[in-house]
């Protein structure tokens, strides 16, 4: 059995929408089998949408489960904010929502 690795980066970039997110998930999956901690970078992704939201719960609720740390690096860029915002997974800036520290590291 190999070790685990004690941080994994998961850096995205570009478009985050349905038609690109394969490779994110499989990086993702690799990731919860052979790190202790998850760090999601996506300083560099230019437009997304609720599909990549959609994988980055699930892949928090799977860490969860195994006992992983998966947290999103911070700060997080103005096309996923907007997507969060929209969402309700995050208040507009200056209010808060419950949850929203997953996504902005803000309780």
């Amino acid at each position: 059995m190999a070790a685990f690795r004690e941080t994994a980066v998961i850096a995205c970039s570009g478009p985050m929408t349905l038609a690109a997110l394969e490779e994110t998930r499989d990086r993702l999956r690799d990731s919860l089998n052979a790190a202790k901690r998850i760090e999601v970078d996506c300083s560099g992704v230019t437009d997304a949408s609720v599909c990549f939201v959609q994988l980055l719960l699930a892949a928090g609720t799977s860490a969860a489960g195994r006992g992983i740390d998966l947290h999103i690096k911070q700060p997080v860029p103005a096309a996923l904010r907007d997507v969060l915002e929209r969402g309700g997974f995050v208040g507009k800036v200056g209010s808060a929502c419950d949850g929203q520290e997953f996504w902005i590291g803000e309780p």
